[in-house]
């Protein structure tokens, strides 16, 4: 928002009578009244807020409500095109709309200080993610000085997840934490929206359900928990998703060797992540992954090695230092240690 600010002051320079001269005018004519006499210099200022629509279907009518108030102490004029919308494409003129007034409170035509005009739209969503932006472009009643806003509003699209594109996300419990990729902030999941492969995930506190794309529509999904990892996932049919252990302080283990180390500080737990449901997913650790169809499991590093844990099914464990792939049932777990 841009306000602007003409406060004057009274003083004149000595320099020269003529600066004087000038800027005694500039205030007479800024600040005069209808009977002549000096008053403080009005001050614009507008804010426009909108509402809308955060979770649609595709191609469905997105409904916005815009909110243009006036926060200064200057009297504006809002034009009948004053406010517009645009959904997302600043270059393309088809996806605009203007919103609808819905009529001024006091019915003098003006928005007046303390006052807020309301406008109404809708525009049609896209097949993605977009954000649509309402603008308002105003100016004072009184000398015509310019005021302008606008506010953006991003309206999250339900898409089909995809291998290796997009997985759908939705938090179960507890608090979950999501780093797109691309970015570099992780920001809290509130509720269910689709990310791309390639982000991050922190259930450290929390239990997330992962939508995992099969192609052709078809989808798997699980649930984990107790761990902080990165989607991983080819752009093949049948891709199995692979949710790879990130973070975890290894330096307790040392550089020294494992023989040095007691029992416990062997089977220490450095990160660790827990799943649980159906679908093509692999867990992946520092010494071994984890591949299921639908189980209980647990794939947790150690200084000692990739533990993991079958509490349901069958897991298929990747020895990544053996080179072999050993099956593990419920009940059982296996150790893929650390060289």
């Amino acid at each position: 928002m841009r306000k602007t600010n003409r406060s004057l002051k009274r003083l004149v320079p000595p320099a020269t009578l003529a600066a004087g001269l000038v800027a005694a005018a500039s205030i007479l004519a800024l600040t005069g009244t209808a009977n002549g006499a000096g008053r403080r210099a009005s001050a614009a200022a507008i804010d426009l807020t909108q509402t809308c629509t955060h979770r649609v279907q595709p191609n469905q009518t997105i409904q916005i409500q815009a909110v243009v108030a006036n926060t200064g102490d200057a009297q504006i004029d809002v034009p009948d095109n004053g406010v517009m919308g645009d959904a997302g494409t600043p270059l393309v003129d088809t996806d605009d709309f203007a919103p609808t007034f819905a009529g001024d409170p006091n019915g003098n035509g003006h928005l007046d200080p303390g006052e807020s005009w309301t406008y109404n739209g809708s525009y049609q969503a896209d097949a993605e993610d977009e954000t649509d932006i309402v603008s308002v472009e105003a100016q004072t009643t009184v000398g015509g000085e310019p005021v302008s806003d606008l506010a953006p509003c991003e309206t999250d699209v339900a898409q089909t997840p995809q291998p290796g594109v997009i997985v759908g996300v939705s938090k179960v419990s507890g608090k979950v934490l999501i780093k797109k990729k691309g970015t570099n902030q992780f920001v809290e999941l509130t509720g269910q929206t689709e990310i791309p492969v390639g982000s991050e995930v922190d259930t450290t506190q929390g239990t997330i359900r992962l939508v995992s794309g099969l192609g052709g529509g078809r989808t798997n999904s699980s649930d984990f928990y107790s761990g902080l990892f990165k989607i991983l996932q080819s752009r093949a049919r049948n891709a199995f998703m692979i949710l790879q252990l990130e973070g975890g302080n290894f330096r307790a283990c040392g550089s020294r060797a494992l023989s040095t180390l007691d029992a416990r500080a062997k089977r220490k737990p450095v990160r660790r992540l827990w799943g649980n449901g159906k679908g093509r997913f692999t867990t992946k650790g520092r010494y071994s992954s984890a591949t299921v169809r639908g189980t209980k499991w647990l794939v947790q590093d150690q200084c000692n090695g990739t533990l993991t844990v079958v509490k349901r099914g069958v897991v298929q464990v990747r020895d990544f230092r053996k080179h072999k792939t050993i099956n593990v049932r419920a009940g059982r777990s296996y150790l893929a240690a650390a060289p």
